[in-house]
């Protein structure tokens, strides 16, 4: 049986819903976008991929709690690095392995305290238990940072740490997953792991590496350009990503974005 999910990315919600952030305002975005999705009908369930709020308070959280439970779908959600991990854990649980239908959902925390990601080890071995006990479903991952790089010239590129610091790097780039290709390398070993998610660099990509396709996702904030060295605004609607998920293992996306 196919199931449908929706990913909801770098939401950068603000305590005040009429707030706004860089000439966007969050709220309205993220509510019009929850419109037009119930108009075309609900997905089986919402993925959250971080960056939830941007002043990370409690009354930011508390809304979109609230807000995501009035859909009546099931939702999950994972920390980027601008969350508090402590409110969204007393609001609604942050799941590391979701089974849902025929597939198996691999959510990760890359938050480091700082604006690039890490996995520390701990979550490094969890991360490969799953991959040696989950071998009969289809496996989807998903985490905050991009594990592949996305900027001018680089994209599909793994991250290595001789690029931390490199003055030629700018933009999004500068603050990736840093792991050195770890969960790339690790995750593309597996056949069973079929499709990772992302959040945190506000732009639509889909780039194949090792067999393994890697989706970014636009931000129901704002956007910024794809294939430039640089953190560039850019004017295009805010949006989501829909994903068709297959028995098999096959899926299907496409990227929408508000039309008004």
């Amino acid at each position: 049986m196919s199931l449908k999910l929706i990913q909801l990315t770098d939401l950068h919600l603000l305590a005040d819903p009429e707030a706004d952030f860089k000439g966007q305002q969050p709220w309205h975005n993220f509510l019009a976008i929850l419109a037009e999705i119930e108009q075309s009908g609900w997905p089986d369930l919402f993925l959250l991929t971080g960056d939830l709020s941007q002043d990370e308070s409690l009354e930011s959280y508390e809304r979109l709690y609230q807000t995501m439970q009035a859909t009546g779908v099931p939702w999950y959600w994972l920390p980027g690095n601008h969350d508090r991990v402590d409110l969204m854990q007393s609001l609604h649980p942050i799941e590391f392995l979701v089974l849902c239908k025929d597939w198996c959902f691999l959510l990760l925390n890359s938050q480091s305290g700082q604006p690039h990601g890490v996995l520390d080890q701990a979550q490094r071995v969890l991360i490969q238990q799953v991959l040696q006990q989950q071998r009969a479903k289809p496996i989807l991952v998903a985490v905050h940072h991009h594990p592949l790089l996305v900027g001018a010239g680089r994209l599909g590129e793994l991250h290595h740490s001789t690029q931390e610091g490199d003055d030629n790097i700018q933009g999004i780039d500068q603050i990736p997953l840093r792991d050195s290709g770890w969960l790339w390398q690790t995750l593309s070993q597996q056949p069973t792991v079929k499709l990772v998610l992302c959040g945190h660099v506000h732009q639509a990509q889909q780039v194949i590496r090792d067999g393994l396709t890697l989706l970014t996702t636009p931000a129901t904030s704002i956007q910024f350009k794809a294939a430039v060295n640089d953190f560039e605004l850019d004017e295009q609607k805010a949006g989501y990503r829909i994903i068709q998920l297959e028995t098999d293992g096959g899926f299907f996306t496409e990227v929408k974005r508000l039309t008004a």
